[in-house]
């Protein structure tokens, strides 16, 4: 699943193509210049001379949604207008216009400029200026924000054409501004965008969404308007207690009213108190009478949008990644205006990716190929069975292990084993000078040597077992425990404090007994604990305690994003997400991400401002010894 999202759409991929034809129908800014287009980093090089005005462009990145998109030239005047118009190019859709036009009076006097760009809404108000005199205006801070009535003239509150008021918002300048060339390459930016709109009605349409539940007593989404819902199925505001153990809505009380005889026929009282019941077993940790609790909320309304939010939740907190992406999906088809229903599919799609990539499972064929002595053989690299362990290369007990492969055989006996007295049983510690052999034998010998019914082994032999179990215990999380590994190697924060997905961060009592409970299980001094799993369970507990730390972990901003073609940084794992399932909160970006040149630009200017930084503070440093230098030889 993730990994389809980090594919470019269809239309990205042939309009990439098309651009790449069509290199010189784009121009950037000026008279002589290469297309940059105010974003998204160089595309696609080369020089062009505008000797002719562009036939069409391409607006992107103001937070002015309808202001973004493509506008054709007009081969008329526009009418009712009081500009001298030089060009006029129209939005395709809203109304706005992109037009070169006679400068006032004061910006002629001010600038020397007969000319200027100015775009105007669909109210014939101009909103923005850029210097004229030339064919392609540029983006971003080379716009700014105009305060002028409907005739062009100076607004007399605004004081001047041009004013520099605090309250006008950098966010609203067109970020992006391409120019395009020749009229077949404008035809096909209109194909591919009549597509991207086409796509994004079918996103809202949910055509590649789980198909819509059906049964049970209806279609509804929520018990109907002025219901009278049980007191036992609706909890107050949280102060800090469980709600669940005390108060009307506990647990107790909700499964006495269910008892009551009124409730046979009263069916969305029986599913409200039902998904009750789940929400509290699932604090509990009890998940099988959680989901049983939530199915019988779904059997009476397939389509009851608190419990399917439930049952996704309840499954994130079991570590199901994939049957909750399924919940949140079907969620989203049953309400799109679900609140939250996008955040929970961010968070869901990143505990299923840090799965993927550092929670570690084991291969079918290693855990079916294992005997009752015998667990698997574990490759190491570096030609030393104290390497780094390389689990892709792990083989079954009863696969021959020849000359030229390093590790050891993990073996399913028991025994205190490393410093923390819980490293795995090993045999057959080899480099890659070694006569082959099967593990299934190896841990075989191995048991017998340890009971005394066979040769023992060797002081060279113990001692290389005793540095792998050694080396192994300092990278617990990657070996591959009988294919399972303890909760607090999970990548997931959650899962290794034992907490439900979507505790209160107002209430930090939850938080903190949580902490205690894992801290004490996992304690150094305890059986089972660790140094690894005591540090762990910290760096776990201070990031879910940090609401900043928590939002960052939840949207993935952990990983890395993806280099583009051009250069350029890709998206974050939540635009990936959110574009996916909500493309209609995008806009088209054909030209890649408008803003991406001001952000790269910013982070310039933070390094040079950090590098200032540290180099005053060097000087100050200096400074203050050669002040010490001076008092010391001047006693």
């Amino acid at each position: 699943m993730v990994r389809a999202l980090l594919q470019p759409q269809p239309w990205r991929l042939v309009l990439l193509q098309l651009t790449g034809a069509f290199a010189n129908s784009l121009v950037g800014p000026g008279a002589v210049g290469s297309y940059q287009g105010g974003g998204g980093g160089r595309r696609f090089g080369g020089f062009a001379r505008v000797t002719d005005p562009p036939v069409g462009f391409f607006l992107g990145g103001s937070s002015i949604r309808d202001m973004n998109g493509l506008y054709s030239r007009e081969h008329r005047v526009p009418n009712g207008f009081s500009h001298t118009f030089t060009f006029s190019y129209r939005h395709d859709y809203t109304g706005w216009r992109l037009c070169l036009v006679g400068a006032p009076e004061d910006v002629k006097r001010s600038s020397g400029r007969q000319t200027e760009w100015v775009l105007i809404d669909p109210d014939r108000a101009d909103r923005f200026r850029h210097d004229g005199d030339q064919l392609i205006p540029g983006s971003g801070h080379r716009w700014s924000h105009v305060h002028r009535t409907k005739s062009a003239q100076p607004d007399p509150k605004a004081g001047s054409a041009v004013a520099h008021a605090m309250e006008d918002d950098e966010e609203e300048l067109p970020w992006q501004l391409v120019g395009v060339g020749e009229e077949d390459m404008l035809r096909r930016l209109k194909r591919y965008f009549t597509f991207y709109k086409h796509e994004v009605q079918a996103a809202i349409d949910g055509q590649k969404l789980p198909k819509l539940p059906v049964g049970g007593k209806g279609t509804a989404t929520s018990p109907p308007e002025g219901f009278q819902a049980p007191k036992a199925a609706l909890p107050g505001e949280e102060d800090g207690t469980d709600t669940c153990l005390e108060g009307s809505a506990s647990l107790e009380n909700a499964e006495a009213e269910l008892q009551g005889p009124k409730l046979k026929s009263d069916h969305w009282s029986v599913a409200m108190l039902q998904l009750r019941r789940a929400i509290c077993y699932r604090r509990r940790r009890e998940f099988q009478l959680a989901n049983d609790a939530v199915d019988a909320s779904l059997v009476l309304y397939p389509r009851y949008a608190a419990a399917i939010e439930e049952l996704g939740k309840l499954q994130v907190d079991q570590g199901l990644y994939e049957r909750a992406i399924h919940s949140f999906e079907t969620l989203l088809r049953v309400d799109r205006k679900r609140p939250f229903v996008g955040d929970w599919l961010v968070r869901v799609h990143g505990h299923k990716r840090r799965q993927e990539t550092e929670f570690l499972t084991e291969k079918p064929e290693v855990l079916q190929g294992r005997t009752p002595g015998c667990i698997a053989w574990r490759q190491t690299g570096g030609c030393s069975p104290t390497g780094l362990l390389e689990p892709s290369a792990d083989k079954p007990c009863n696969a021959v292990i020849a000359k030229g492969n390093s590790g050891f055989c993990q073996c399913a006996t028991s025994g205190a084993r490393g410093k923390s007295g819980t490293a795995p049983a090993t045999a057959a510690e080899s480099d890659c000078e070694h006569e082959s052999f099967t593990c299934a034998a190896k841990c075989a010998e191995r048991q017998q040597a340890e009971s005394g019914h066979g040769p023992k082994l060797t002081d060279a032999a113990a001692q290389l077992a005793a540095e792998v179990s050694n080396a192994v215990d300092v990278q617990p999380c990657t070996l591959l425990r009988g294919g399972e590994l303890p909760e607090w190697c999970q990548p997931n924060h959650y899962l290794v404090l034992g907490i439900r997905c979507d505790f209160p961060d107002e209430h930090g009592d939850e938080l903190k007994r949580a902490y205690k409970k894992r801290s004490l299980q996992y304690h150094p001094d305890k059986l089972g604990g660790s140094a690894q799993a005591f540090q762990r369970v910290a760096d776990s507990h201070q990031v879910l305690l940090d609401p900043e730390k928590r939002r960052a972990f939840d949207e993935g901003a952990d990983f890395p994003r993806k280099v583009q073609h051009d250069g350029a940084e890709g998206e974050t794992h939540k635009e990936e997400i959110e574009k996916k399932y909500f493309p209609e909160r995008f806009d088209f970006a054909p030209f890649g991400d408008p803003h991406s040149d001001r952000r790269e630009a910013k982070a310039r200017q933070q390094r040079l401002l950090e590098t200032k930084r540290q180099e005053a503070l060097a000087r100050e440093d200096v400074h203050r010894e050669l002040l010490l230098v001076v008092q010391v030889l001047s006693i």
